[in-house]
């Protein structure tokens, strides 16, 4: 069970680590063209939403690769002067709340997405929903990469868990 989730897992990065890149670098050319057309140009209205959704969505995929990687802020220190079976045990719990709040994410995002169903943002008029799924897709994947975290942790051997 666990080989599958990790494969899933591991698949879903992927995906993200690409749609950031894509995420990111329409953002980079969004940006260049709101300066270029202030400067030799008139404003165009509809930049500073589209950058701004785009910083959003890139945010919330780059806060999933975040957890696949472990790469956010976590106290080690203490865990790490604990006997191995404690560390396994804090770790357990770290990765259960870990999915809870996930799993919290993805209920509201999908109410959140699911109340601006006839919202549309002014320059664009871009369906806010499409703006809001951002939350309950990247809550989804952190999900999937916590719960391959907690099963790895639980197959671990004991003085395995960092």
């Amino acid at each position: 069970m666990g080989g599958v989730v990790r494969r899933i897992s591991d698949s879903l990065n992927a995906v993200a680590m690409a749609a950031l890149f894509l995420l990111i670098a329409a953002m980079i050319v969004v940006i260049t063209l709101q300066v270029v057309a202030r400067v030799w140009f008139t404003a165009l209205s509809w930049t500073e939403e589209a950058s701004r959704y785009l910083l959003v969505w890139s945010s919330m995929i780059g806060a999933s690769i975040g957890v696949k990687r472990g790469s956010h802020i976590a106290v080690t220190f203490v865990v790490g002067l604990l006997p191995g079976l404690m560390q396994k045990i804090v770790g357990v719990v770290m990765a259960v709340l870990a999915c809870g709040f996930f799993a919290a994410g993805v209920f509201y995002g999908t109410e959140l997405f699911n109340r601006t169903v006839f919202q549309t943002s002014p320059a664009l008029e871009l369906p806010m929903r499409y703006v809001y799924l951002a939350i309950p897709l990247s809550s989804g994947i952190m999900l999937v990469h916590g719960l391959s975290a907690l099963l790895e942790t639980l197959g671990a051997p004991s003085r395995e868990v960092k």
